[in-house]
C-alpha cells in the first residue's frame, strides 16, 4: 500500500483518461492502494470530485505548459486514452511529462507485447507505442522512464464484443484455422490492478522482509521495461467451451464455422486500405492466435518469456480471477444487452 508518510514509496499519481472503460477501473484501483491524487481530463466530471483525494485539472492535451504545469511534482503518471486519440495525443503528453521530471511514466500500453519486433511486423499499427516509449528514454535521462502494463487481449471485453470469433447472441464461432492455438489474455480487472500494484511497490528494498522472494523486487526495478500479467490461456476453442457451459450448450446448438487466419488477417488490411477502421480487429485477434507473435509474451529476444509467472506472483495477481465467473458475467452481459464496449 502506498503511503503518503512513507519515504519508500511513491504518494502522487497522475491520470489521464480517467472515465473509459480502463481509466475509471485504474482509478478506482489506485484509490484502494491509497494514493493521494489527481486526475486531467479536457472536460469536467463532477462525478469524479466526490472523493477528497482526487483533484480535477482541466485542459487540452495541446496545450505543452498547461500539461507540464499540472504534471510537475508527480510521482507518476498513467496515459489510458483510448486507441482512436492515443496516436495523437501521447506523444505529446509524454515530451510534458519528461519536461516535468515525472519519474515513472505508465504509457498506454495496456494489450500485447510491443517489445516483440515479430509483433509489429505483423501488426505495424502498434509502432505508436513503441514510438511512445522512445522519447522517454532519449528526453527522461535520469529523471523519467516508462513502465509498460502488458496484458494481451482482455478476455471479458473481447469476448463481449465478439472479437475472439465467438457472437454470443445468434450462437456462432468463427475459428481461425482448428481454433487450437493458445493466447494469454487477462480482465480489465488485471489491468487495472496491475498498475496500481507496480506503482505501490517499495522504491528500494530497505526494510523489506528477507525470507520474502519478491524482496528484490522494486519500482526502480522496472524502469524502462515491460510488466507481464495474465489470468487465462485458452484458445478458441476453450472459449467456446467456456460459453457454452455458461449457456447451458453444445456445439450442436451452435453454427460453427472455420476460417483460414492468414486469410482473416489479409482481409483486415484489405479493409484498412479501404479506409474501413473496423479491419484493425482483424489484424489485431488473428495476431492474437497467432504463435510467436502475438499469442504469448516474447520480448525483444523473441523467446517466451517467463517474467509472466514471476510478475503474477509479485503483484498478488494469481487466481485473481475464476473463468468460470468471468465466462458467465459476460454472458449475462451480452443477452441483456449491456453496452460494454467503450473503450474510454
Amino acid at each position: 500500500m502506498a503511503s503518503t508518510t512513507d519515504p519508500n514509496h511513491i504518494s502522487r499519481v497522475a491520470l489521464i483518461g480517467a472515465t473509459g472503460s480502463l481509466g475509471s477501473n485504474v482509478l478506482s484501483a489506485l484509490l484502494a492502494q491509497s494514493y493521494p491524487q489527481f486526475s486531467i481530463t479536457s472536460d469536467t466530471h463532477p462525478d469524479l470530485t466526490s472523493d477528497p483525494r482526487i483533484t480535477i485539472i482541466p485542459g487540452s492535451y495541446t496545450d505543452h505548459w498547461f500539461l507540464v504545469s499540472a504534471l510537475a511534482n508527480q510521482d507518476a503518471l498513467i496515459i489510458t486514452l483510448a486507441w482512436s486519440i492515443c496516436h495523437e495525443f501521447q506523444p505529446l503528453i509524454i515530451r510534458a511529462a519528461c519536461e516535468a521530471k515525472v519519474p515513472y511514466i505508465l504509457p498506454c500500453e495496456f494489450g500485447s507485447d510491443t517489445s516483440n519486433p515479430r509483433l509489429i511486423s505483423a501488426v505495424p499499427m502498434q509502432t505508436h507505442k513503441v514510438n511512445a516509449r522512445k522519447p522517454v528514454e532519449e528526453l527522461g535521462g535520469t529523471s523519467s522512464c516508462w513502465i509498460g502494463i502488458i496484458n494481451n487481449a482482455w478476455y471479458d471485453w473481447s469476448l463481449a464484443g465478439g472479437w475472439f470469433g465467438i457472437d454470443i447472441k445468434h450462437r456462432k464461432a468463427t475459428l481461425f484455422d482448428k481454433g487450437d492455438v493458445k493466447a494469454y489474455t487477462s480482465t480489465l480487472r488485471m489491468s487495472d490492478l496491475a498498475a496500481a500494484r507496480v506503482l505501490s511497490l517499495p522504491l528500494n528494498t530497505k526494510g523489506q522482509n528477507p525470507n520474502n522472494p519478491n524482496m528484490h523486487r522494486t519500482l526502480p526495478s522496472y524502469a524502462n521495461k515491460m510488466v507481464y500479467v495474465s489470468n487465462f490461456h485458452l484458445s478458441q476453442v476453450d472459449m467456446l467451451r467456456a460459453v457454452q457451459q455458461a449457456t447451458h450448450t453444445t456445439d450442436a446448438d451452435w453454427d460453427i464455422t472455420a476460417v483460414s487466419k492468414a486469410e482473416y488477417i489479409e482481409a483486415g488490411f484489405t479493409m484498412l486500405k479501404k479506409g474501413e477502421m473496423s479491419g484493425i480487429m482483424n489484424v489485431l485477434y488473428g495476431n492474437i492466435f497467432t504463435n510467436g507473435v502475438a499469442n504469448g509474451y516474447y520480448g525483444a529476444e523473441g523467446n517466451e518469456n517467463p517474467q509472466l509467472a514471476q510478475d503474477n506472483a509479485m503483484l498478488g495477481l494469481e487466481g485473481c480471477e475464476d473463468l468460470e465467473d468471468v465466462t458467465g458475467r459476460v454472458v449475462r452481459e451480452v443477452l441483456e444487452g449491456r453496452d460494454t464496449q467503450q473503450h474510454q
